[in-house]
């Protein structure tokens, strides 16, 4: 069998030539890297593709960052030098090896093609950055999950990435910072062709989460719900752009489920009557990413008191979809949603919706809660909204050891935000008759 896989794999490179050079426009790249540049004047931005390459996984995915401003998709160890001063380019290319297959070769001709200034064997990243050394410049780089302990790191910071560390240990003199969140906001706003992308994402996902919604019964595990979903991704999209979470009871009470991404059984359990499940997918559609989620009910009934709650936590959600547009800030958000909750104040009958009003609208008791952009990757919002983003609105929270979660992806406009991830239910009433198979609320 590994004979046969490294056979194909010198096949694939005896042919790379003929295989798609990059994805995106040269020159819609090429305009993202001078706004790059624009970001960080004062040094060099550096980024690492993706490195790995993985047998078992559904195929490569680059970096967000690094194919947004390079358009390749499948370039593993290239790394990319964008000067703030000058905005020059630069793309310094691994050799290629039979486990590690590029679209790229150092030359002129590929710097023609990619629109970027030089393109060169990475063996010349080291005078490159001795030049830098000697110029006094920052490089930036992006940050990544500490894996040794502070005193075995060569890192000053220690999210710095193990390729960062050892360039830090052979260039002491160099300035390396993280870049904060300065490429989420670059990101941020969309063009036109982005956008149709982010929508094919969202319409992929409606379907995944139906699939999901369906496949949820007393006695099924979280792993059924969720391949359900991952299978639907496959049908209408390229995948799913993360694993799907079908997390249930206690499960679902953050931050319980980010144990998930560190544990064998990704949390997996039957799910229980009476629970409410946190159902969040999201399909891939041409790298461009969905995201969406609601809470259910593990029987297909919400409970009298999770009913009226789910309720009044949806009619906040709405609250603050209606003012959602260019201009509004997380703050102001938030006490739109904090008013809504406190206008039910009074009129709520059950303790646990009196509870969830009284916690909700208190915003340190919902540390989770959020609005954030959704393209390439989720990230940070930095100021208030601004028009062409894709973001999610997604407030986290639970009661009665049960998380309430509500999620949807908007595009958003000077005036107004347009929903993407359309005919989805919302009340309780509605989530009900969609799983006891009925119409999704405005399906045609």
């Amino acid at each position: 069998m590994k004979c046969k896989i490294l056979y194909l794999l010198v096949l694939l490179m005896s042919f790379w030539p003929a295989m798609n050079l990059y994805a995106a426009d040269s020159k819609q790249c090429r305009e993202r890297r001078e706004r790059a540049a624009k970001a960080f004047p004062d040094g060099v931005l550096l980024l690492h593709s993706k490195a790995e390459t993985n047998f078992l996984s559904d195929g490569y995915r680059e970096e967000a960052a690094f194919y947004y401003l390079t358009g390749l998709e499948n370039s593993p160890g290239a790394i990319l030098a964008v000067m703030g001063k000058s905005a020059e380019s630069w793309l310094f290319v691994p050799p290629a090896e039979p486990t590690r297959v590029s679209d790229i070769r150092p030359g002129d001709e590929t710097a023609r093609k990619l629109a970027i200034d030089h393109v060169v064997d990475w063996k010349e990243l080291e005078p490159f950055l001795s030049g830098q050394v000697k110029a006094g410049t920052k490089i930036y780089f992006r940050p990544e999950t500490a894996m040794l302990p502070d005193n075995l790191t060569a890192a000053k910071n220690i999210r710095a990435p193990g390729w960062v560390q050892v360039l830090q240990k052979d260039f002491p003199g160099v300035d390396f910072q993280s870049v904060g969140i300065r490429l989420n906001t670059l990101m941020a706003v969309e063009n036109p062709s982005e956008q149709r992308a982010s929508e094919m994402a969202a319409r992929a996902t409606v379907l995944a989460f139906n699939a999901g919604l369906h496949a949820i019964h007393p006695g099924v595990s979280q792993r059924d719900v969720e391949l359900a979903v991952v299978a639907a991704c496959w049908q209408g999209a390229r995948g799913v752009s993360f694993w799907p979470w079908a997390m249930a009871g206690a499960n679902s009470v953050f931050p319980k489920p980010f144990e998930s991404d560190s544990r064998y059984d990704h949390l997996d359990s039957p799910l229980q009557p009476g629970d409410l499940v946190r159902l969040d997918v999201g399909c891939e559609w041409e790298h461009y990413q969905g995201d969406l989620g609601r809470t259910l009910p593990v029987s297909g009934h919400f409970s009298d008191e999770q009913r009226e709650t789910w309720n009044i936590f949806v009619a906040a959600y709405q609250a603050v979809v209606k003012e959602m547009k260019e201009s509004l800030t997380d703050e102001r958000a938030f006490e739109i949603w904090r008013s809504e909750l406190l206008r039910h104040r009074d009129s709520a009958e059950t303790s646990l919706a009196q509870a969830a009003i009284a916690q909700w609208s208190d915003r340190k008791n919902l540390p989770y809660w959020q609005m954030h952009t959704m393209n390439l990757d989720a990230g940070f919002i930095e100021g208030p909204l601004r028009a062409g983003m894709v973001i999610d609105f997604e407030p986290i929270a639970s009661i009665g050891d049960q998380g309430y979660y509500l999620e949807d992806m908007f595009l958003i406009g000077k005036e107004g935000a347009r929903m993407l991830t359309l005919h989805v239910p919302y009340t309780a009433e509605e989530i009900e008759a969609q799983m006891a198979g009925k119409p999704a609320p405005g399906t045609p």
